[in-house]
């Protein structure tokens, strides 16, 4: 195994790995912490985990790492996946693997995001967010280079030197993949799928309007979450579930689950393919399916990983990312004409 990315949630995992699966090395991705044993031993080149720990506790995030990391083979070099936009448990995850210095580049130049005097800004940041708030006590040990261009993080990158532990999102996946395969593009992936289902638990605006621009497209019938019993459309080849703002305050996590009940199995029985917008929509649709692990074959947009649990395509995508038509693309895709 050349390296193993741990991230915090489904989808971040998913979009950091794809750029190696993109390249021909064969990646292979682990649900949760309990799958990591079975994956390290299936023969990936590279793997790929998520801690689920996103919006859990500081000490679940830092429980769950533990889990990762003593489950790993040895010797093998990780990446530190963490999110673009600094959500989650970033310090008491870093923490459990200590390292003693640490190239920190979470920018996304690709997507518009891009870091400057220790800040994360750009697309989809209202207003600059601090690294070294986000690092905490290991802030000292970090190398935050400013990053506003492939070429810059590339660079960052060749500076680094034996030892220092990688963290960042999939910018910097992107620049390790070239350098570890000498393929500076990616080759995509083009699904199909005469039917396909679109779980929408990302309340993020950008994912949202993506959402509404396939609802005017007329690409797929539209529903709200969670569906009843009785669900007009629920035949339609093309369906997008979504979930909408209700009286009740819940949280992801809970919203998550509600959508997984909702869809499985009356909306996923049948489809070729499933697209899952937010990382716990994603890790708790697949749950309930029954999937623990998924083989990466790469993208078929920027953003948008496209990996097989069986039979199916199993496509994810994180609330903050996308042109507004990218939902709509992806629906044109699936029906041959893209």
């Amino acid at each position: 195994m050349k390296l193993c990315i741990i991230a915090d949630d489904l989808t971040g995992a998913l979009d950091s790995a794809a750029p190696f699966a993109g390249r021909g090395l064969a990646v292979q991705v682990a649900l949760s912490p309990e799958a990591v044993a079975s994956v390290a031993a299936s023969g990936a080149q590279v793997m790929a985990v998520s801690t689920r720990s996103r919006d859990g506790t500081k000490d679940a995030a830092r429980k769950a790492m533990a889990q990762v990391v003593a489950a790993l083979p040895a010797g093998v070099p990780v990446l530190k996946k963490i999110d673009s936009r600094l959500k989650g448990h970033v310090a008491a995850e870093l923490a459990v693997l200590d390292p003693a210095r640490m190239l920190v580049a979470p920018a996304i130049p690709d997507f518009g995001r891009i870091t400057q005097a220790g800040h994360v800004g750009g697309y989809g940041v209202a207003r600059p967010l601090s690294i070294a708030e986000a690092l905490g006590p290991l802030a000292g040990r970090a190398v935050i280079p400013d990053v506003t261009s492939a070429t810059e993080l590339a660079a960052a990158l060749d500076r680094t030197q034996p030892g220092d532990l990688l963290v960042g999102a999939r910018g910097l996946a992107e620049a390790l993949a070239i350098r570890m395969t000498g393929q500076p593009a990616a080759t995509p992936v083009l699904p199909r799928a005469a039917r396909s289902l679109l779980v929408i638990g990302s309340r993020d605006p950008i994912t949202v309007e993506q959402a509404r621009q396939v609802q005017a497209s007329g690409l797929a019938a539209v529903l709200p979450a969670p569906a009843g019993e009785a669900v007009p459309d629920a035949t339609a080849p093309h369906l997008l579930v979504q979930a909408v703002a209700g009286q009740a305050t819940r949280t992801e996590s809970q919203v998550a689950e509600a959508l997984a009940r909702s869809v499985h199995p009356r909306l996923t029985a049948g489809r070729q393919a499933l697209l899952l917008s937010g990382g716990a929509t994603a890790e708790a649709v697949l749950a309930h399916m029954g999937i623990t692990s998924l083989r990466l074959a790469g993208e078929c947009l920027p953003g948008l990983a496209v990996a097989y649990g069986g039979e199916i395509s199993i496509i994810a995508k994180s609330g903050g990312f996308g042109a507004a038509d990218t939902l709509a693309t992806l629906l044109e895709m699936f029906r041959g004409q893209n």
